[in-house]
């Protein structure tokens, strides 16, 4: 399988304007971050505002990283059709399985 692509958390700023540009890659993801925004702002919420773009960051720096999306995209193909060859797996700790829950040593996770 080939190097697994990790998200770039400075891909993207910090910013609801910077979160919506990088968002676009998923509609989908732009409409809810919209709701939640415009929800937030409605109210004046300052707090709530912080929280909606903490909530939204991640997902807009998985957009924003190049490769990251395909590579997520290909990886859930590959489910759907069972394909999970070569496919490493991780639990809550990082440790490695195979698709059938077998412990594997593919060595720790780098960040």
């Amino acid at each position: 399988m080939d190097r697994e692509i990790e998200v770039d958390r400075d891909a993207c700023e910090r910013t609801p304007g910077a979160i919506r540009t990088a968002l676009q890659r998923r509609p989908d993801w732009l409409r809810y971050f919209e709701q939640d925004w415009l929800s937030a702002a409605a109210e004046f919420d300052r707090a709530e505002l912080d929280r909606v773009v903490d909530t939204w960051f991640p997902f807009a720096c998985a957009c924003a990283t190049p490769g990251y999306l395909d590579q997520v995209e290909q990886m859930a193909e590959r489910l759907a059709e069972g394909d999970t060859e070569g496919m490493v797996f991780r639990d809550g700790e990082g440790n490695a399985y195979d698709a059938e829950n077998r412990p594997i040593d593919v060595g720790p996770v780098t960040v």
